[in-house]
């Protein structure tokens, strides 16, 4: 959302007369609840009274918050009654509002890994009845009011509206609004300190800060070094951001139509260059709509920032009410490498339209807002297109061409004829060459009988990197390429950084100035085709500064985005961990960190190297760990520079004698002890009685193999039941005869 130049004067003109027309009493220094503390377990206060402001800091992730009285012009009383502390001035004051709400839930228990660190501010409310649940004053409630309908009002009428909301409001400060009782309403300063930890409630509009992906606040292609702050936080805040996917135009009906700021975005008209698009493209830039960058107050070179994945929301189109997203199996695929280069027929794949299928998802939740699945709607085969600026697009290397479709495929992968649809102005001039059309591969002979689970992530999560000039490109100097992940995270496309993860990463450059795109709803390990389920999704997100002298052992030393989710620490390798340095050309890359064996060797060594850092442990016992516990897969093939990862799990350094989750085994059992002690002479006999009068062979069989998967609750249907059955009865029959 743009702020105008006349919103900003309306607010500072109304915040002077606020100033002029309000009394403060002075704080008193000999107060005796100055400084006193109140455990918060109950999830609300009341202010009586008072005049009050707030401040929040942040506590270590575990930990109960509490409030603390600062400041005071008189002396407060207390009261804790069904779930509310309430804190009352003397007199018959009225209360000024409703319950302030705090967080909406804690951690219980501290949070795995080591987030302590100094108490630091979050956000400052100047008055406590502009937030939360507290009610605005008549002149409060108008210039909010107004502040949100300027929004929606076409541009020429917006000052006349504002104006207005000036006169009214200057007139209210000696008409209807109220003024302070004789002397002065007594004022209270407190700050609350909250648990890193804590949750946030779901709604977006509760972030301390919002960065609307617009024609100012997205980059195509490439990260840009010079680019100014969009967003200015405070360690500890929030921050809402929306993510536009690069593939909207892939389905202009599903993904574009009637959501403005989309449509600003891919707007091309006829005969315009890229370079001269509303939202320009770099040639030789990468692919992605970054939404930032995200300044960072305090930060410095060397600090590491910890970014909390708090939610992820799907972007519903406003048209259709629904979220769609595609596939695209491009070129970039591992597919063009495999087998020759070839499909199963034996024709090759080729950079030209007819072997890159599109696939068109829908992302399907239930009406609670629970994920279900994404459901494939439509298929077609990428066409050769003329594009606006009369370049030939024979292949998908550019996601601002729009695909022409005639037609609305519907919801169902059937064509809607009697639904054709119409481009306005800037989107309809792409032409199809290839002779019939566009080919769609659906409902026949792609039936697409089949659904992908849903894991929403974000593709592209970084810091600025503060090497971009090295990027050699004529065309785009000074800003690299937003494809190829490196040591600053950038498009890592790990399907693991969703919500309720953490990622940390080394700041490069004052401010560290963060950057967000390429929202994924599903992606497998590899994203083998060279795309995952792109769509656009709206983030929530809190951001914490840790100082380069004050840094925990898990994050002392990081050279590379590390993950932290609740069960787990995932490294990430590259072929290249810092190849704008290492690449002689980094626009190379493509072609030099198309390796496996390189991104194995890099992920070898920093988790070897993290091991031993955080853990204490020596290089002979990390090895063993990591040959018998650590899983390592492959992250991705297609983004230039090939990605390995590592999972660590956390319950290898848990304490506890808490069991591991095993699968199809006796040690969910509860069993201790197990030895292997050889049968006395009388067990070997019950043996053979059991086996030769008691039972019948499948009868032992059926009780041995249940008393043994008793405590497995996946093993009903296992294939391998009657042999596994067979193998331990006769193991225990051998044993036997061998020591009759």
């Amino acid at each position: 959302m743009k702020i105008s130049c006349e919103i900003l004067l309306i607010i500072f003109v109304c915040c002077l007369i606020r100033s002029v027309s309000s009394v403060k009493c002075g704080f008193s220094e000999e107060l005796a609840s100055i400084g006193q503390t109140f455990d918060l377990a109950d999830s609300k206060i009341t202010i009586v009274g008072f005049e009050a402001s707030v401040t929040y800091a942040s506590l270590p992730a575990g930990y109960t918050p509490f409030l603390t009285v600062l400041a005071a012009s008189e002396e407060p009383t207390f009261s804790s009654a069904e779930g509310t502390l309430t804190i009352s001035a003397g007199g018959s004051c009225e209360t000024l509002g409703g319950a302030f709400p705090l967080e909406d839930s804690f951690d219980e228990e501290p949070a795995a890994g080591d987030k302590s660190g100094p108490l630091e501010e979050r956000k400052e409310y100047e008055d406590i009845q502009a937030s939360g649940a507290f009610q605005l004053k008549p002149r409060s409630t108008m210039i909010l009011s107004t502040f949100v309908s300027s929004c929606f009002v076409p541009r020429p009428f917006r000052g006349i509206l504002l104006a207005a909301s000036l006169l009214a409001c200057i007139s209210s400060v000696n008409g209807d609004e109220e003024v302070p009782a004789a002397g002065c309403k007594p004022s209270l300063e407190l700050q609350i300190s909250l648990p890193m930890g804590a949750e946030v409630a779901s709604s977006f509009g509760e972030t301390d800060h919002f960065l609307e992906a617009t024609l100012d606040t997205v980059t195509w292609g490439y990260y840009d070094p010079n680019a100014t702050a969009k967003v200015t936080m405070e360690s500890g805040e929030t921050v809402t951001v929306e993510v536009i996917t690069h593939h909207s135009g892939h389905d202009y009906a599903k993904m574009i139509r009637g959501d403005p700021n989309v449509e600003e975005i891919f707007y091309w008209e006829m005969n315009q260059t890229l370079l001269d698009k509303p939202e320009p493209k770099l040639p030789g830039s990468g692919v992605h709509l970054i939404t930032g960058p995200i300044e960072v107050v305090g930060a410095q070179v060397g600090d590491v920032v910890q970014v909390d994945i708090l939610e992820l929301d799907p972007r519903y189109n406003p048209v259709t009410g629904r979220c769609f997203g595609t596939n695209s199996q491009k070129f970039a695929g591992y597919q063009f490498r495999a087998d020759g280069g070839t499909k199963r027929d034996g024709t090759p794949y080729v950079r030209t339209g007819g072997t890159e299928a599109i696939t068109v998802f829908e992302f399907l939740e239930d009406e609670d807002g629970t994920m279900l699945y994404g459901k494939p709607v439509y298929m077609y085969r990428f066409p050769n297109m003329t594009a606006p600026d009369g370049s030939e697009r024979t292949f998908d290397n550019n996601p601002a061409v729009m695909v022409p479709h005639e037609y609305d495929q519907g919801y169902d992968g059937d064509l809607l004829s009697e639904d054709p649809i119409e481009y306005p102005p800037g989107f309809d001039d792409t032409v199809v060459t290839d002779e019939g059309g566009i080919l769609y591969l659906s409902p026949d002979p792609a039936g697409l009988n089949w659904k992908v689970p849903l894991r929403p992530h974000l593709g592209v999560l970084g810091v600025m990197p503060n090497n971009t000039i090295n990027y050699i490109d004529e065309d785009a100097p000074g800003g690299a390429n937003s494809i190829p992940p490196s040591r600053f995270g950038g498009n890592v496309d790990d399907w693991r950084i969703g919500k309720g993860g953490t990622m940390y990463y080394t700041v490069e450059v004052p401010g560290a100035m963060i950057v967000v795109g390429d929202t994924h709803a599903a992606q497998g390990d590899s994203e083998l085709a060279g795309t995952a389920m792109e769509t656009s999704m709206t983030a929530k997100l809190r951001v914490t500064l840790h100082k380069k002298d004050e840094l925990p052992a898990m994050v002392q030393g990081l050279n590379f985005p590390l993950l932290e989710t609740s069960t787990e620490f995932v490294i990430h390798g590259f072929a290249y961990n810092n190849y704008l340095d290492q690449v002689e050309d980094p626009s190379n890359v493509f072609a030099e960190g198309a390796s496996l064996d390189l991104a194995m060797e890099d992920c070898f060594i920093k988790t070897r190297n993290w091991l031993m850092d955080t853990y204490g442990l020596i290089e002979e016992e990390t090895i063993a760990l990591m040959a018998t516990a650590v899983d390592f897969g492959v992250t991705q093939v297609v983004d230039g520079n090939w990605g390995v990862h590592a999972d660590i799990d956390k319950w290898v350094f848990d304490e506890s004698d808490t069991p591991y989750d095993y699968s199809c085994t006796t040690s969910k059992s509860g069993r201790r002890g197990r030895g292997r002690k050889l049968m006395s002479g009388s067990s070997r006999r019950r043996v053979l009685e059991d086996h030769d009068i008691l039972l019948s062979p499948d009868q032992y069989a059926d009780s041995l193999y249940d008393r043994v998967t008793s405590q497995c609750t996946s093993c009903e249907t296992h294939w391998n039941r009657r042999h596994l059955a067979d193998a331990l009865l006769n193991a225990k029959i051998k044993f036997v005869q061998r020591r009759m």
